[in-house]
C-alpha cells in the first residue's frame, strides 16, 4: 500500500495535480491499512490473526 500511495502521489505531481504533504500521505496510508486489515476475515488459525491489534498499537 505504501508503494502504491507514493506512486499515485508522484503520478499526480507529473500531471499537475495538487501535492500532498508528508502528514497527509502518512494519514492516507494509515487509513488505507486500517480499512484493509478491518475488512479481512480471520479464521481460528489464521496467520495474520493478531495483525489488527499490532497495527493499532504501533500506528498513531
Amino acid at each position: 500500500m505504501t508503494i502504491y500511495t507514493l506512486w499515485k502521489e508522484r503520478k499526480g505531481r507529473r500531471h499537475q495535480k495538487p501535492w500532498f504533504t508528508a502528514a497527509q500521505l502518512t494519514c492516507s496510508i494509515d487509513k488505507t491499512m486500517r480499512n484493509r486489515i478491518t475488512s479481512l476475515k480471520y479464521g481460528r488459525d489464521h496467520k495474520l490473526k493478531g495483525l489488527r491489534r499490532r497495527w493499532f498499537e504501533v500506528a498513531p
